[in-house]
Parts: C-alpha cells; structure tokens; sequence
C-alpha cells in the first residue's frame, strides 16, 4: 500500500497556511529556546504558559488548514475538511460529479467535485473557481478551472486503476 498523496494541486490557501505553519514553529522553538536558557523566570510562567497554548492552537488550526484536500492511494479516497476527515474504499466510490456546491442546503456559485457512491454523493472540500457574484462556500481549495477539470481526469483515472487492480487485472507476462 502506497501513501496518501493529494490530488488536488496546491494552492495560494495552502501557500499561506504554510507560511503560517512555518511563523508558528519559529515562534514556537524561539519560546522553548527561552525557556529552556533560563531567560524566563517564575514570575512570567503563566504567561509563557498563555504563549504555549496560544501557539499549540495556532498550529493545530494551520496544519489542519493546510491538509485540507482530496487525497487518493491504493485503497481509497480520503477527504480531508478543517475539522474531519472521511475516507471511502474504492469499493464504494462509483464515480464523480461536477455539480454546484451547497451551503445551508442551497446550490452556490462555485461548482464542487461530488464523489457518487454507492450511498449516495458526498461533496469535496475542493472547487472551482467562478467569477459570478452570489453565495460562495469557502472550505478548502478554489482551483482555476483547468486545474479542477485536470483534477476530475486524475480522479476518474485512479478510480479506473483501483477497478482493474482489484478485479485482477494486468498483463501476463510469459
């Protein structure tokens, strides 16, 4: 079993969610370098101890933003979203849509790659870009429209390899 990989490419989102990232580690290894010198006494531990949860959140919340995504390996689908994750086998994923996403039940502006499956659909956190004026669902990636249709194609193409590698398939070599 190979790795998850993305499949949806990155981003300005997550270009400055990993500029965060990084800000945050930084600031994070300049307070332990602090703490652990001696350059802070007892009198300042609550503080440091604020700081410490402040930057345990901080990130916690960019890394989290920073993976959101749609990932594939050899077993299946792995939706990554903000604050959950869900991952579908091959066996269930039946295909895939490009349909409006929805926000509060209603359709927005941006289309959204749909995973069908056999219990029904389940949207991405991954969307086209759209330049129309109206609701817009800001949970994860916003592609150019070539990137997303590149996307769909790659997805199709794992979902056509993950069929013939279960079903056996492959050349016989003699």
């Amino acid at each position: 079993m190979r790795r998850w990989w993305r499949i949806d490419p990155l981003g300005l989102r997550q270009a400055l969610s990993g500029f965060m990232l990084a800000v945050g580690s930084t600031m994070a290894i300049v307070g332990l370098a602090s703490v652990a010198t001696g350059r802070v006494d007892s009198s300042e531990a609550f503080g440091v101890a604020g700081a410490a949860a402040f930057l345990a959140l901080w990130l916690t919340m960019v890394a989290r933003f920073f993976l959101v995504g749609v990932y594939v390996n050899d077993q299946g689908l792995r939706l990554r979203y903000t604050f959950s994750s869900r991952t579908l086998p091959w066996s269930q994923v039946t295909g895939f849509d490009v349909r409006p996403a929805v926000l509060f039940g209603e359709p927005t502006v941006r289309d959204a790659c749909w995973v069908r499956t056999v219990d029904g659909a389940v949207e991405t956190p991954v969307q086209r870009r759209s330049r129309t004026v109206g609701w817009r669902k800001d949970v994860g990636p916003i592609l150019r429209t070539e990137d997303f249709d590149r996307m769909v194609v790659r997805l199709d193409a794992e979902l056509v390899a993950a069929r013939r590698s279960q079903a056996g398939g492959g050349s016989v070599l003699r």
